[in-house]
């Protein structure tokens, strides 16, 4: 799009536009760089689902980071774990909308949508 092509070339560019548009300053908060996976998901592939452009199934990691799931102890109150970072995006998203004027959500998705059924 024409976002990658400006960034490709002048990155001066874009930060340009985003000032005349008044939204140089915005701030975003980017769940994948924000939430780490990799202690929950790395150990398995249960479903064997399979890379979209390698078409070969994810690789197992055999790390040997502890894995956390949303059962995994100490839980809260309504038995979801504490420890467990990948499911608090619903609250993150609650704390956001309730303390930062003008918060909006930018969800970024495949054309084909294949995100979903990852």
């Amino acid at each position: 799009g024409m976002i990658s092509r400006i960034l490709a070339k002048d990155v001066s560019v874009l930060e340009h536009l985003l000032d005349v548009m008044g939204r140089l300053d915005d701030t975003y908060w980017i769940c994948a760089f924000c939430v780490n996976q990799h202690c929950s998901i790395c150990g398995a592939n249960p479903n064997m689902d399979v890379d979209p452009v390698l078409k070969t199934p994810h690789a197992v990691c055999d790390c040997s980071l502890p894995k956390i799931f949303n059962s995994t102890p100490p839980l809260a109150s309504d038995g979801r774990s504490l420890s467990c970072e990948m499911n608090k995006f619903d609250d993150m998203m609650a704390i956001l909308a309730t303390t930062v004027p003008g918060f909006a959500q930018v969800i970024a998705v495949d054309v084909d949508f294949s995100l979903f059924n990852r």
